[in-house]
């Protein structure tokens, strides 16, 4: 019990420790790539959204897009099930994120921009915006 307890009551596990000191003292050319592929990402998917009509606010700092449900398409929900049904585009309704996200979906930022790309023409080959 005293080995548990010294782990619960005195500080973080020693490996996580020293993971957060390489991680801060690190190189930091790693980071600033990472940063710099979710911008472009981000660019290709709300840039995109934007030349077809639909007004999605860029993210700041973030792997995530909220974007408002477009007038007209009922819920966050419903919405959702028009994009994979319409368009084979799969985003998140923003309830399942608590009443504050009812409204808007959520996109992650995980593929590559040339897949963006062909998400964002799929939505305007399907017509749901515009």
């Amino acid at each position: 019990m005293q080995e548990l307890r010294t782990q619960i009551d005195f500080g973080k596990f020693i490996p996580e420790q020293k993971a957060a000191i390489a991680a801060m003292t690190g190189p930091l050319e790693p980071i600033k790539a990472q940063c710099a592929e979710y911008q472009r990402r981000r660019d290709a998917l709300c840039g995109g959204f934007r030349s077809i009509g639909w007004d999605v606010p860029d993210s700041h700092g973030s792997m995530f897009v909220w974007a408002p449900v477009p007038q007209g398409h009922g819920t966050s929900m419903e919405f959702c099930m028009e994009m994979i049904e319409k368009a084979g585009v799969i985003c998140t309704p923003g309830s399942s994120f608590g009443p504050s996200g009812e409204g808007y979906v959520r996109f992650a930022l995980t593929l590559p921009v040339e897949k963006i790309t062909e998400a964002v023409q799929a939505v305007k080959n399907s017509g749901l915006i515009g």
